[in-house]
């Protein structure tokens, strides 16, 4: 006990910069735990601003930095630990996961400003130190993990933008990979979850975007992603069909201001997705009519509706009862007709904030069940509660089920709370809980049934930044 003591006081002691920040559609290249629940939007910055930011264009709540940031060298390490007391169970056993986790980051990000183009770089690199208490060991053990992200915004004319961004991430904290993170939707990205399995996974993302501003009134804006998740090779995971994906997706937008409050569009998504090197592969194509409607100016409602056509195929094996066995493979084909809904509300003030999403679409099911029909439900509130402390409250549940059989599913409720305080301008220190209840139909990499996991984490950050140029 004294020499486990002894490590965690150690860890503590580091200082460090958190390398783990949320992307959003601005192109902030660091990813940030899954349960910190803030208000993401970025502080106004010289240089060239993204066109559709639509429809989240409220200002920052972050009154503890700079409004404003310059082109900027940023040096920072982070430490802290975090205990997971339920992680996914075996699926040969009725053991459970629980494991201490210490890290350490050190990190950089350059970020430069010019008149018609701005662009940023970063990279953060550390070590994942596990402590596995009780379950079945697993390679979830002293990893390097990396975080590198990279993106640009250039205003090529008057009326035209382009804006990129990529991120690439190697991990196996189960703490920043939760199954489900969740974003605050928008016109360009109606569906924002992102899905990473508790294990060690690799996952690279990338997005470009073109922007004609037609008119004062009037937007066109194509959109094109790409995604590759892979996760460990581990025991169970080598038998699981779906987890690995790779997929890309077009969006094609256009929207009308019709007044200074009321924002109207449509648009045609396409999204391709690849699970298993083809063993099931499915086109997404949607086509969506959007509203935006600013109620006040703090506060906006945004909601969207239409129809979705999924096209599956599926390659499967049956066994032969011969000697030797062999396997009989097939191909299914499979349609689905759906309806793809959704809305966000948003409302804040000087020193609180609130946000409230719902949304229903085909999409990736995070690997364990593939394609699927999902349903989000979630909200959060964050306030400023004195100068140097802030604090939120988030919850959320989301429902997953099989395009080809409703006997599979999966689903999640958590709901989490994370404190901060700013010590001084280099210092941060947090500390988050969150309690998730998981239910699961059948036996890929979790056993059926229902669970409850509690989560608490503590982290030490420092920063350094220093104007480029001096």
């Amino acid at each position: 006990m004294l020499p486990r003591l002894s490590v965690l006081m150690l860890l503590v002691g580091v200082l460090g910069c958190s390398c783990a920040q949320a992307q959003t559609d601005t192109g902030t290249p660091e990813p940030k735990p899954a349960y910190t629940i803030q208000d993401e939007t970025p502080p106004t910055q010289p240089g060239p601003k993204q066109a559709y930011a639509y429809p989240d264009t409220t200002p920052s709540l972050d009154f503890l930095t700079n409004s404003i940031e310059n082109s900027s060298i940023t040096l920072g390490i982070a430490t802290g630990f975090a205990y997971d007391s339920n992680g996914y169970p075996s699926t040969t056993t009725n053991s459970h996961q629980s494991r201490w986790l210490f890290n350490v980051d050190p990190s950089i990000r350059i970020q430069q400003f010019l008149p018609k183009f701005s662009w940023h770089a970063s990279y953060a690199g550390g070590l994942q130190i596990y402590d596995q208490i009780s379950g079945p060991a697993n390679a979830n053990q002293n990893l390097f993990s990396q975080a590198v992200g990279g993106g640009f915004i250039w205003q090529m004319a008057r009326h035209w933008q382009l804006l990129g961004d990529e991120s690439f991430r190697h991990s196996a904290n189960p703490f920043d990979s939760y199954l489900a993170i969740p974003g605050a939707p928008t016109a360009n990205n109606p569906n924002p979850v992102s899905y990473v399995p508790l294990t060690t996974f690799t996952q690279n993302n990338a997005v470009l975007t073109l922007t004609n501003q037609i008119t004062k009134r009037d937007t066109l804006s194509f959109t094109g992603t790409a995604n590759l998740r892979q996760t460990s090779t581990y025991n169970v995971l080598t038998s699981v069909p779906f987890y690995n994906l790779i997929s890309y997706g077009g969006r094609a937008n256009f929207a009308h201001q019709y007044s200074p409050r009321l924002t109207l569009g449509v648009g045609y998504d396409y999204n391709s997705l690849d699970f298993g090197h083809g063993q099931q592969r499915s086109g997404i194509q949607t086509i969506q009519f959007t509203v935006d409607y600013l109620i006040r100016p703090n506060m906006t409602i945004t909601a969207w509706v239409g129809p979705q056509y999924t096209t599956t195929k599926t390659i499967a094996a049956i066994p032969i009862p011969t000697i030797p066995p062999i396997l009989y493979y097939f191909t299914n084909h499979d349609s689905l007709w759906s309806t793809a809904v959704g809305g966000t509300f948003g409302w804040q003030s000087r020193r609180n904030s609130v946000r409230a999403e719902v949304s229903r679409s085909v999409s990736d099911g995070g690997g364990i069940i593939a394609t699927s029909v999902v349903n989000t439900v979630g909200g959060s509130y964050r306030r400023q509660i004195a100068p140097k402390w802030s604090g939120s409250l988030g919850a959320r549940y989301l429902h997953s089920t099989s395009t080809l059989t409703s006997a599979r599913y999966f689903h999640d409720f958590y709901v989490a709370v994370n404190i901060d305080y700013q010590l001084n301008k280099s210092f941060l220190l947090s500390a988050i809980y969150a309690r998730v209840n998981t239910t699961q139909s059948n036996a890929f990499v979790i056993n059926s049934g229902t669970y409850n996991d509690n989560r608490v984490g503590v982290n030490l950050s420092y920063s350094w930044t220093h104007p480029l140029g001096r």
